[in-house]
């Protein structure tokens, strides 16, 4: 890994061996299949021609890889691996004005976009972003050690799916849109691995998501008022 972040350049041969190693270590790193696409992709290409240039997401991607192998190095708690009871549940829901979302402790969290910034990204992109911010603020609280695990509930089947897979291109999608679902994407991983933490995501529909939506799109009310309104609601 480090011969290629160096010479900036693979070979087919080269790839073929390291993805291979890489399969290998998702045994212990179930993380590693999330972002192995772009190196695949790379793999194809590279079968065409003696020497390729890495690009920079897969550059990234290989940055990564060595986070996920210090790990595996350290050692990875079986708590990880095994599937499990969710010990924290997070919701979370987003609109082209505003961002949201809480926990099932009791914590919530809200985010008016600026007018300026509206509409420049995909509902779908604001979803994901939601629901990897809800239980990040837990781990910045401390409220989440290691060895929890975590479920992150979002009625955005789209963003359900890239919390388990991110076969992002720059190629095929909006390029700006794709690098910031890739940087999301690694940063979440980096600080979940790093953490300890196992971590989940589950679909479930947006008529049931009342609480998240209303903190994404009720930014005319304050704080207090927003609270006393979910409450007089009744909900579950």
């Amino acid at each position: 890994l480090e011969h290629m972040l160096a010479s900036g350049r693979t070979s087919a041969k080269n790839l073929e061996s390291t993805i291979g190693r890489l399969t290998h270590m998702s045994m212990v790193i179930p993380n590693v299949h999330h972002f192995l696409s772009r190196l695949r992709d790379l793999l194809w290409r590279a079968k065409r021609r003696h020497w390729i240039p890495l690009s920079p997401a897969c550059a990234d991607d290989i940055r990564l890889m060595k986070v996920f192998l210090a790990q595996a190095w350290k050692g990875v708690s079986l708590n990880l691996l095994a599937y499990r009871k969710p010990t924290h549940v997070y919701y979370s829901d987003s609109c082209p004005f505003g961002l949201g979302g809480y926990s099932t402790a009791g914590h919530a969290w809200r985010f008016q976009i600026p007018s300026d910034l509206r509409f420049r990204a995909s509902n779908n992109l604001l979803e994901h972003i939601a629901a990897i911010i809800t239980p990040w603020i837990d781990i910045i609280r401390t409220d989440i050690q290691a060895g929890d695990c975590c479920l992150s509930m979002t009625d955005s089947s789209t963003s359900e799916g890239w919390a388990r897979k991110t076969n992002f291109s720059e190629l095929t999608d909006d390029p700006i849109q794709a690098t910031v679902r890739l940087e999301v994407a690694r940063s979440h991983a980096t600080r979940m691995i790093e953490n300890g933490i196992k971590d989940y995501s589950q679909w479930f529909p947006g008529n049931e998501n009342i609480v998240a939506d209303s903190l994404s799109r009720d930014d005319d009310l304050s704080d207090s008022a927003l609270t006393n309104l979910l409450l007089s609601l009744n909900l579950p």
